[in-house]
């Protein structure tokens, strides 16, 4: 019977002097601090002004309890039927990070809120991503899905949605994965400070057992999302 960890592709790469590597240690040399944004969006699917537009809302990172340690942890999202999309990000490399929004003993989230033009999108890939400096060069290593999966979104005009926390877990150091919670209370103050113009959130119940074992409900979240909130 196949391991968990069978079901993640993981990587080794080395990349020596490569711009953005070099960028990195310049800045951390410097000392500077580089912003990164917890919502990564291509030109393709960001509402402009004046366009119609959909929120996309939740928050990232590290759990309290075995938390994942890379520096760059990403959802990866799409729009059906082209390779156009969006990231969910947690980053804390140094310099380099999102806003630490939550911080929970040894957990860190981000807060995200995509703008994104509506429609139908996937989920269909998470990232885990670390960056490493031996003195000699720097590798990276990664995990992603083996196997992409597809969790189905839509998102009409004028609405925003919330799809959870999603707080990583390491259970082996090529074994990482999602859990995902309801923190809509927490989070949504968090987003409206980043978009006040930001429509009233509604939960919307992602069909996650399509995403197995990638990213899990906690369990007894999903019982009482259904009791208490209608699936738009």
């Amino acid at each position: 019977m196949q391991g968990i960890s069978g079901v993640f592709q993981g990587a080794f790469m080395v990349h020596v002097f490569k711009p953005a590597v070099s960028l990195l240690m310049l800045s951390l040399l410097a000392g500077c601090a580089v912003k990164e944004y917890s919502a990564q969006l291509s030109d393709r699917v960001t509402a402009r002004e004046g366009e119609p537009v959909s929120y996309l809302v939740g928050s990232i990172g590290p759990d309290s309890v075995m938390p994942a340690p890379q520096q760059y942890q990403r959802l990866l999202f799409r729009q059906r039927g082209s390779e156009w999309g969006a990231a969910a990000a947690y980053t804390n490399h140094g310099v380099r990070q999102t806003p630490q929004d939550i911080e929970e003993g040894q957990g860190r989230a981000s807060v995200f809120v995509m703008a994104l033009k509506p429609g139908d999108y996937e989920l269909y890939d998470f990232q885990f991503f670390s960056l490493v400096n031996t003195g000699y060069g720097t590798y990276s290593t990664s995990q992603m899905a083996k196997e992409k999966f597809v969790v189905p979104l839509r998102l009409q005009p004028g609405k925003a949605y919330y799809i959870g926390e999603y707080r990583s877990r390491c259970i082996t150091s090529q074994a990482c994965l999602f859990i995902q919670r309801d923190r809509q209370a927490r989070d949504e103050g968090i987003a409206r400070a980043q978009v006040p113009q930001l429509p009233s959130l509604q939960y919307l119940q992602l069909p996650l057992e399509r995403a197995k074992p990638f990213i899990l409900p906690e369990k007894g979240d999903i019982q009482e999302q259904t009791k208490d909130r209608a699936t738009p």
